[in-house]
């Protein structure tokens, strides 16, 4: 199945993440979540419109979700 988590990847990569709804939470009446595949932090900017949120990394740049 390595293959299948490799192509995953290549999709995050050209920003095409998918939203793991089985764990979604609401933070401050906003619905926040993770990226099934890459686990990269998801936050819903409209209805049904999810976007990686833009964290402010402290320098470790994308390693840090690894």
């Amino acid at each position: 199945g390595r293959e299948i988590m490799t192509l995953g990847r290549i999709g995050c990569a050209l920003g095409r993440h998918s939203v793991d709804n089985a764990n979604v939470t609401r933070v401050s009446g906003q619905q926040v979540g993770r990226c099934r595949k890459c686990k990269a932090p998801m936050e819903e900017v409209e209805p049904h419109l999810w976007a990686v949120q833009k964290v402010r990394d402290a320098g470790l740049g994308p390693r840090a979700f690894l």
